[in-house]
């Protein structure tokens, strides 16, 4: 399982809470891991390395929405968006395993295992990324990439905190109410989540560099709310609507489109959401066409 799949999960089963939630998610993943043994159309989708993945992640919402709880559709989707297509069935009867693993600090937390910089990092890339999703409100957004700021010079700035918060020998539980008393109702939810997690991702070194890094996320984060589409023709509102709707489906976000009238797109759109792009545009087509006819026979 990629560590970015085990971070926004960890969120991901915060959300829920319960232990019934995270049950329900247990057995969700369990038919929908039944479904994958027993269609082999879906297995094909799904674990074919050739398919793209945003291709394999559109098919899970699908396949799930309506059927499965919120929750799960985004862990699945993101699942199949981002893990190995060869690796997807051994990542959910990971996932099972985890959902059904007991939490040991307040809010529902598990503790993960030690790491070095990079796992660590990748784990709190994946946790931001569902935390991120969770904030409809941009100004929500921009508080939160304000507050993450403001913990970063605060760390910076004492250093017997700093030592205290990053202390392995330290029970996590211990460190956590430090946190929690230091920080509590001045910040907002999803910056004292995000902010518990960094001291329970595997590695707790270099906290102000951490959470400059968290900054750095949340300020990319922006950039993908927003879908460049570029068209010959401009589009109406119900066009325009229908393309958000369909776009916030498959990143998971609410997505303000903008469009770009571009000539040399002929035909089509050239859409691109954060590091994602969607290329329908009937130049491409050419393009493909030219590169068919100019290969030796």
């Amino acid at each position: 399982m990629r560590d970015l799949v085990r971070g926004y999960a960890a969120a991901t089963f915060e959300t829920v809470g319960s232990t019934d939630g995270r049950a329900r998610i247990a057995a969700e993943l369990a038919e929908f891991a039944t479904a994958i043994v027993n269609f082999p159309e879906l297995r094909q989708a799904l674990t074919d390395a050739t398919v793209e993945p945003a291709v394999r992640r559109a098919v899970v919402v699908d396949l799930l929405e309506g059927k499965a709880s919120p929750e799960t559709v985004g862990l699945v989707g993101f699942t199949a968006y981002y893990e190995r297509a060869s690796e997807l069935a051994p990542t959910i009867a990971g996932l099972i395993t985890l959902a059904e693993q007991a939490p040991v600090g307040t809010g529902g937390e598990v503790v993960e295992p030690p790491a070095g910089r990079s796992v660590a990092r990748e784990r709190l890339r994946g946790y931001s990324e569902r935390i991120f999703e969770e904030l409809a409100d941009r100004a929500d957004l921009d508080r939160v990439e304000d507050e993450l700021f403001d913990i970063a010079r605060l760390l910076d700035a004492h250093d017997d905190l700093r030592r205290v918060l990053a202390d392995p020998s330290i029970d996590y539980v211990a460190r956590a109410g430090v946190l929690s008393d230091l920080l509590g109702e001045r910040v907002f939810p999803a910056t004292l989540r995000l902010a518990r997690y960094v001291l329970r991702a595997g590695r707790t070194r270099d906290l102000v560099g951490t959470f400059e890094w968290l900054v750095e996320l949340a300020a990319r984060e922006r950039g993908r709310r927003v879908a460049e589409v570029r068209s010959a023709v401009a589009l109406d509102a119900t066009e325009t609507d229908r393309l958000a709707n369909a776009l916030g489906r498959l990143v998971h976000r609410t997505v303000e489109v903008r469009v770009i009238l571009d000539p040399s797109v002929v035909g089509g759109i050239l859409v691109s959401v954060g590091d994602l792009v969607i290329d329908g545009t009937v130049r491409l087509r050419f393009e493909r066409l030219r590169d068919l006819l100019v290969q030796p026979s």
